[in-house]
């Protein structure tokens, strides 16, 4: 996760805010910090309710989610200073997440197509978790990450409500063939039924 890596961690800020709210009733300054958090998913389903796409939702979080950030980063600094306040075990663990976290949190601002929340691809992870019981003798450590990249290909299918076997098969002939393109215009958002 160097810093010429292509790939843009994302973190997740339903996790933070969970570690805020567990804390708020041992101490109620936790809401300096859920407030915001909450202003921002307001924002996002405002975003998302206009149909902006990924690049206009970038310019609106570096608009109106930006300062919203600085303002939590400069309240959780501020908290990390308060010895009283970093005794209190709850607030600590809030704390110390927000700002061990608190590059890939403030990512979104890099990447408007980029969800705030990893709740739903949890969700969608849940039946390979489920599956994980029957695979206990996958083989190796290889096959299990190409089982878990096959899985995360078809859950993709399924959120784009594309049937997986149709995009399977186009995926695999493409490979097959040797078509040469651009390997991001295989993935499941952008695969078109009609291809």
């Amino acid at each position: 996760d160097g810093e010429d890596s292509k790939v843009l961690h994302i973190g997740c800020w339903t996790h933070c805010k969970r570690l805020w709210v567990d804390a708020l009733p041992s101490d109620r300054t936790a809401m300096d910090i859920i407030d915001p958090i909450g202003d921002m998913f307001r924002n996002e389903d405002l975003f998302r309710t206009m149909k902006l796409s990924g690049e206009q939702i970038k310019e609106k979080r570096l608009k109106l989610t930006r300062p919203i950030l600085e303002r939590i980063h400069h309240k959780v600094v501020m908290m990390m200073q308060d010895t009283k306040l970093m005794a209190n075990e709850l607030m600590r663990k809030a704390v110390n997440y927000t700002i061990n976290q608190w590059k890939s949190l403030k990512n979104i601002l890099k990447d408007g197509s980029a969800e705030i929340s990893n709740n739903l691809c949890e969700q969608r992870m849940k039946p390979v978790k489920l599956l994980l019981k029957n695979c206990m003798n996958i083989g190796s450590e290889d096959a299990a990450g190409n089982s878990a990249f096959i899985f995360s290909l078809i859950e993709s299918c399924k959120l784009n409500d594309i049937a997986p076997q149709d995009y399977l098969k186009h995926l695999f002939e493409c490979i097959l063939h040797g078509k040469d393109c651009d390997k991001k215009v295989l993935l499941p958002c952008f695969y078109k039924s009609e291809c």
